[in-house]
């Protein structure tokens, strides 16, 4: 195996394999499988160690620049996957470039959603780092208008998975393409917080049992989806609730649970910026309270 891009091909092939006898399940589930088959923890450790071990003379760097993409009205979190509508030119450019490159990009949530060019002044400190696992070019007729090109080319629909948190230093747009100088962020070891991880996990299960007690109607404000309804992000949750148990880091268990709460931008920023794990598990808990 070379890199991380084998290991997607695996993952595709084990999804095609079980799709013929009838098992469906989603491409981040057949990446998660491929990395425990291949002895890693998930699929955000067995990419690093890939590529680590494909350029073995090459250290981390505290310090890089990246293509970055500014984001309106959605925070990411860290190990979650998601797909994303792009359809800015220098959105697009910096996607170009990325895939020319190592497949990862920073997101940068916007201040101000209306802002069509952002500057370093105009997105958040903190940011995600991301690695690109698809792309497919939209035509007109299968986006929403609000979410078209001005210049009326086509709309282009990414699947990502964000790795961790990282503080921008500098944000600029240089050659038409929006790019990222940023700098890791360490939340420090693990801590043992077997307690408050239980408290979550049932205060999770019923925050989805109260949430699927309301009326079923739309939910709005989810811009990277924005025809989910109810019965399916019900679905999504209820889904992920026997996954929560094998989770031990409090920081982890946070951020794969805030995604799916109904938080304003506001309120998903706040815990995006708390590098203390069992501060921003307690936050989670108590928003679900």
């Amino acid at each position: 195996m070379r890199d991380f891009r084998d290991a997607k091909a695996m993952a595709q092939t084990l999804r095609k394999s079980l799709i013929a006898k009838d098992v469906t399940i989603g491409h981040g589930e057949s990446l998660e499988l491929v990395a425990k088959m291949l002895g890693a923890a998930d699929w955000n450790t067995l990419s690093a160690m890939l590529q680590t071990s494909a350029h073995p003379d090459r250290a981390p760097s505290s310090q890089a620049v990246y293509p970055a993409l500014p984001i309106r009205d959605f925070v990411p979190f860290p190990a979650g996957f998601f797909p994303l509508f792009v359809g800015r030119e220098k959105t697009r450019q910096a996607l170009d470039l990325a895939f020319q490159r190592n497949r990862e990009v920073i997101l940068a949530v916007q201040k101000d959603a209306r802002i069509d060019e952002p500057s370093f002044g105009d997105v958040y400190e903190i940011g995600v780092l991301a690695g690109l696992l698809e792309l497919e070019r939209l035509p007109p007729d299968r986006v929403r208008k609000e979410f078209r090109p001005r210049d009326g080319s086509s709309t282009m629909k990414i699947l990502l998975r964000a790795h961790r948190r990282v503080k921008i230093r500098r944000f600029v747009a240089t050659d038409g393409v929006f790019q990222a100088e940023i700098c890791d962020l360490s939340e420090g070891p693990i801590p043992n917080a077997p307690k408050l991880i239980r408290q979550a996990i049932d205060s999770f299960d019923s925050y989805v049992t109260a949430f699927e007690a309301k009326p079923p109607v739309p939910v709005g404000g989810d811009i990277h989806d924005p025809m989910r309804t109810r019965d399916r992000r019900v679905q999504q949750m209820r889904e992920l609730l026997p996954s929560l148990v094998q989770i031990r880091d409090p920081g982890r268990m946070a951020d794969v649970i805030a995604p799916h709460l109904r938080l304003p931008v506001g309120g998903g920023l706040e815990l995006l910026a708390m590098l203390d794990p069992v501060a921003r598990l307690e936050k989670i808990v108590a928003l679900m309270g």
